[in-house]
């Protein structure tokens, strides 16, 4: 069927391009289907994509979004270092250099090459996590690295597949350098993936014709670009700043803080990360890949629901950065824990910009979403199993990070981690059928849920222990961000869920306990031991027979002030063992009776005791350069916080109606400003880390004491702010 020279027609179009999108689903599904690895079989650690000649992405599986938005710079880097040994149908080269386009070490990349009869008319490329990449520790995370080259095997793109015949001699030097055999099966699960999405676009090309496919993919990006800059046309235009921070870089508890201003305006979105910080000594960087791969991650899910992600949304959007920054590294910076420090927390930031964009419009209000839990993490054992074989595992629990509230309704619990659309999480009779350890627990964690009037989702902890190992030892280190402050920060006033808490117990009884046939604890509290607090990221160490190994992750932000949240909804979350009966006490102000009920006159005198309380404390705001302001006509709203009536010239608070300013004014100094301890928004707040540096910033009404805002503040760093120049007409309140 041959294309004509005007657009293809709506149906043909939505058959093949939902075709394509299928080939990348089944790439995925082939690629995991032959690789042995648990990091892809427990927590789908891959990605798969369609691009034109040029690279330019048409279609992209439904795995791990990051690591598939950067596989066109793994194509650019390809055609322009691979011109020597050609580039050939039938030919696969693979790269995990993230100074040519990957984003750490453990992620390798394939691509190859589509022709039809000479003519190349499009790549294919997949991506996964590897267990171990060589270098200092086992698992690819070197905590005391200082460059690049001490983070294991690093390649530019080599050809791995010479016209379909596999290079041997390049796969043995991959495994030469590694440690778990399973790398192998799993790059070979690549090239099976790869090869499935070579055949099922020839036979697409067979049954339509290269001219319509290839008027597809050029239509799919149109389709994406035209669509987004609609959708930001009816978004007001203004500038959102947020501000966050990565913990301890592997050497020392330094902080390091990425800046987000994002800037609306028309059809364009400019994201520009003036004032972050140098990048750092340690593994926490990310190149400019890893910067690019957050910010349109964090684009696709909050406005690109319903558009293709694509090279048409990269369209939309202008990245200014300096070389030299934590999320923009320069070589020889370190950065193998990219993913799960820098460019995560860039996710988070560019995040919060886009859903206080969204809250301001009330079309895309329940679009809306609270940070989802705000870092990663990578608790790594490493041995000789049960079945005398070496591995290197990554326990992949932390998958099931708690999702974001909505400003309709409270986020879901152990919802995933926000980049992996298609989450999942370890079984953990598979966990211990296939390694030497034992889980004592594993249960979602008290509290951890951000607060608001709709809650954050929960996030989870974990105990495990040595069990069956040949040698009654493993080796256990730890890579994650996020323990001094939380990341998953509230909006509308909600507040921040759980940072994350490593530990282990040493001398315990459960040797004792397991011999004797006695009931093993269930929860951190009931193991006897001494209990030693871990950093964030913690070298290699021995984890001996009986050593317990305890982590916990983030959860989800809140929405909304949580002394507005359902008392009755507060008494099922304490049922339920959700929230204990202290913060619902103390930060959502519902006493209970004896049976569990809500009590509601104890209540209501207790809500207006802490709402005065607020108001006690409160001062007026540091304002510096910060301005909150607002330009447009008509009556609009941000969320339930602030009602704005440009025809009064008022902005009132949401809550009361007090009148705090007109819309030209300086919002925030009009504001009052509390300065609450972290753990104000629960516990595992990072009290177990806490050496002054963080507080929670409480933004309320004056009157009534009402939270507009709760952001997580370091003393010096900028503060996060937004400033709507207008609304679009048809977006006025009728």
């Amino acid at each position: 069927m041959a294309a004509s020279n005007s657009r293809i027609d709506p149906v043909t179009f939505e058959v093949l391009n939902h075709r394509l999108l299928s080939i990348t689903e089944e790439m995925g599904i082939q690629y995991m289907r032959c690789s042995g690895s648990n990091v892809l079989i427990t927590g789908n650690d891959a990605a798969t994509a369609i691009m034109q000649p040029d690279g330019a992405l048409v279609s992209v599986g439904p795995y791990i979004v990051t690591q598939g938005n950067v596989l066109p710079l793994i194509v650019d880097s390809t055609k322009r270092l691979s011109a020597d040994v050609g580039i050939n149908d039938g030919d696969i080269f693979i790269c995990n250099d993230p100074y040519l386009g990957a984003i750490h070490h453990p992620d390798f990349a394939t691509v190859a090459p589509i022709y039809w009869k000479d003519e190349l008319i499009g790549w294919i490329g997949a991506s996964g996590h590897q267990l171990d990449t060589g270098g200092m520790d086992p698992g690819g995370f070197s905590i005391k690295v200082v460059d690049v080259h001490q983070e294991g095997l690093r390649m530019p793109p080599v050809k791995l597949v010479d016209r379909g015949t596999m290079r041997e001699d390049v796969l043995r030097w991959i495994m030469n350098q590694v440690r778990d055999p399973l790398v192998g099966l799993d790059v070979k699960g690549q090239v099976a993936a790869l090869n499935t999405g070579r055949r099922r676009i020839i036979e697409l090309i067979e049954s339509w014709g290269v001219e319509t496919v290839k008027a597809v993919m050029a239509q799919s990006i149109d389709h994406a670009r035209e669509k987004l800059r609609k959708r930001l046309s009816e978004l007001p235009d203004g500038v959102w700043r947020d501000v966050q921070y990565i913990d301890h870089d592997g050497h020392e508890t330094k902080i390091y803080q990425i800046v987000c201003t994002m800037t609306k305006k028309g059809e364009a979105l400019t994201f520009d990360f003036e004032g972050t910080s140098p990048n750092a000594r340690g593994l926490i960087n990310s190149t400019y890949s890893g910067l690019q791969a957050a910010v349109l991650s964090a684009v696709y899910i909050n406005l690109c629901w319903d558009i293709p992600w694509n090279r048409g949304v990269r369209d939309c959007i202008e990245l200014v950065t300096k070389a030299g920054t934590v999320n923009n590294c320069a070589y020889p910076a370190p950065c193998a824990m990219a993913t799960i420090s820098a460019v995560i927390v860039t996710i988070d930031a560019s995040w919060r910009c886009l859903s206080q964009m969204l809250m301001a419009d009330e079309r895309y209000r329940e679009q809306s979403m609270a940070v989802w839990s705000g870092t990663s993490m990578a608790p790594i054992f490493a041995g000789t199993s049960q079945h005398g074989f070496p591995f290197a595992a990554t326990e992949m629990s932390h998958f099931g990070g708690g999702g974001g509230a909505r400003t309709y309704d409270d986020g879901v619990d152990t919802a995933g981690i926000v980049f992996n659309t298609t989450p999942n999480m370890p079984n953990i009779e598979d966990q211990e059928s296939e390694y030497p350890v034992l889980y004592l627990f594993r249960r979602h964690l008290r509290d951890s849920g951000g607060p608001g009037r709709y809650r954050g989702g929960r996030s989870a902890e974990l105990a495990y222990t040595v069990h069956k190992a040949p040698d009654n030892r493993l080796d256990g280190l730890f890579a994650g961000t996020g323990a001094e402050m939380p990341n998953a920060i509230g909006i509308g006033g909600g507040m921040p869920g759980a940072a994350i808490r490593i530990a282990r117990v040493i001398g315990t009884d459960i040797a004792a306990r397991m011999r004797d046939g006695a009931p093993l604890p269930d929860a951190l509290e009931g193991i006897q031991g001494r209990l030693e607090i871990l950093p964030p990221k913690h070298t290699r160490s021995s984890m001996d027979l009986g050593d317990v190994w305890y982590h916990s992750w983030q959860a989800g932000g809140g929405y909304g002030d949580p002394l507005r949240r359902d008392p009755e909804r507060v008494a099922m979350d304490v049922r339920r063992k959700a929230v204990s009966a202290v913060a619902a006490a103390d930060i959502y102000g519902v006493v209970l009776d004896g049976e569990g009920s809500c009590d509601e006159k104890a209540t209501e005198v207790r809500r207006a005791e802490l709402r005065q309380a607020r108001l006690k404390q409160a001062v007026a705001p540091d304002v510096g350069d910060v301005v909150m302001s607002f330009a447009g006509s008509g009556r609009r709203s941000i969320a339930e916080t602030l009602a704005i009536d440009f025809d009064k010239g008022t902005v009132r608070c949401g809550d009361c109606g007090h009148v705090h300013c007109r819309p030209q004014d300086n919002l925030l100094k009009h504001l009052r400003e509390v300065k609450a301890a972290l753990r104000t928004a629960g516990p595992v707040r990072g009290e177990d880390y806490d050496v002054g540096r963080f507080h929670l910033r409480q933004l309320c009404c004056s009157n009534c004491g009402s939270l507009v805002d709760v952001q997580v503040a370091l003393d010096g760093a900028p503060r996060p702010y937004f400033r709507i120049d207008d609304w679009p007409a048809a977006a006025a309140a009728e």
